[in-house]
C-alpha cells in the first residue's frame, strides 16, 4: 500500500471495513462475512464503493507503479483478466467469435480464462454498469440451501458478464465502451506476478486466498521459483523487482 502513496501522492486513501460498510445490509454478503469467505463479500462491496463515491478500488495486495491520472477521464476503467494456459486448457477460443464475441449466450464462466480484472477498478459516482454489478447480487444468497457455497462464477467473470451489454469483447486487447467506459490490455493492469512488465501501472500478486487450501497449496508450488526452474518455467520477479519496476 505503501506504493499507492509513493506513485499518488495527492489521493486520498479509504479503508472500506465494517465500520464504513454495513454487511447485514445485504444477504450475500452477510452470508460470506458468516462463514468468513471475504474475497466474496468484497465483490459486492467494492462495486458499491465505486457506486456510492467513486474513486479507484484497489486490493491491498497491488502494487501501483505508475500514477492513474491519465485514467481518470474515463468514467469507469479496468483491464481484461487473460490467463493464456486456462484459455487452453478449457479451448475457449472455440466458444468465441473472431470479434471476440460469445457464439452461445455467456452467463456464467463459460469463457474461461478471459474475464476482467476485478482487485484494481476506477469509476465515477452512480455509473449505470456499477449499478448493473450492485443488481446482480440483488435476492441471491452465498449459503445456497444445500449448505454449500455460491462460489461460481466469480467476479472478474460477472464483471465481464454484465461489460457485454456496453460492448465488451472477450479479447486482450484496449476497448472503448459505451458510458464513457474503457478497459485496457491485461499487461496495463497485470492480474499476477507473471504478467508484470515495464508498461504495468500496477500489479495485482493475486495471493488467491479464497481458494481451497489444496489449490492455495499448488498455486504456492507453482510460483516458487525453484519449481519453476526445475520445470523449465520463467522465475517469477520478486515483489521488490517488482516495485522497483525491473520487470
Amino acid at each position: 500500500m505503501q506504493t499507492w502513496q509513493d506513485k499518488m501522492p495527492d489521493y486520498k486513501l479509504v479503508l472500506w471495513d465494517k465500520n464504513k460498510f454495513d454487511t447485514n445490509s445485504v444477504a450475500f454478503v452477510r452470508e460470506a462475512c458468516a462463514v468468513k469467505k471475504w474475497a466474496f463479500a468484497a465483490d459486492y462491496i467494492r462495486a458499491y464503493a465505486l457506486y456510492t463515491e467513486g474513486g479507484i478500488y484497489l486490493d491491498t495486495d497491488v502494487i501501483v507503479r505508475k500514477s492513474f491520472a491519465e485514467f481518470l477521464k474515463y468514467d469507469f476503467f479496468t483491464a481484461v483478466e487473460y490467463s493464456p494456459n486456462v484459455v487452453k486448457k478449457a479451448n475457449s477460443l472455440a466458444r468465441l467469435n473472431a470479434d471476440g464475441t460469445p457464439k452461445v449466450p455467456i452467463d456464467g464462466d463459460n469463457a474461461s480464462g478471459i474475464a476482467l480484472q476485478a482487485a484494481i477498478m476506477g469509476g465515477r459516482a452512480g455509473h449505470p454498469y456499477l449499478q448493473d454489478c450492485l443488481n446482480w447480487y440483488a435476492g441471491k444468497h452465498f449459503i445456497l440451501p444445500d449448505g454449500s457455497y455460491n462460489m461460481q462464477p466469480i467476479a472478474p467473470a460477472i464483471y465481464a458478464n454484465l461489460a457485454q451489454k456496453y460492448g465488451f469483447r472477450y479479447r486482450n486487447d484496449f476497448q472503448r465502451l459505451a458510458e464513457n467506459m474503457v478497459i485496457f490490455p491485461s499487461y496495463v493492469l497485470a492480474t499476477n506476478r507473471a504478467e508484470a512488465s515495464p508498461e504495468s501501472y500496477a500489479v495485482h500478486c493475486c495471493n488467491d486466498g479464497w481458494r481451497s487450501w489444496q489449490y492455495r497449496l499448488y498455486l504456492k508450488l507453482a510460483r516458487n521459483n525453484l519449481v519453476r526452474r526445475l520445470t523449465g518455467r520463467k522465475p517469477l520477479a520478486s515483489i521488490n523487482d517488482i516495485i522497483a519496476n525491473k520487470h
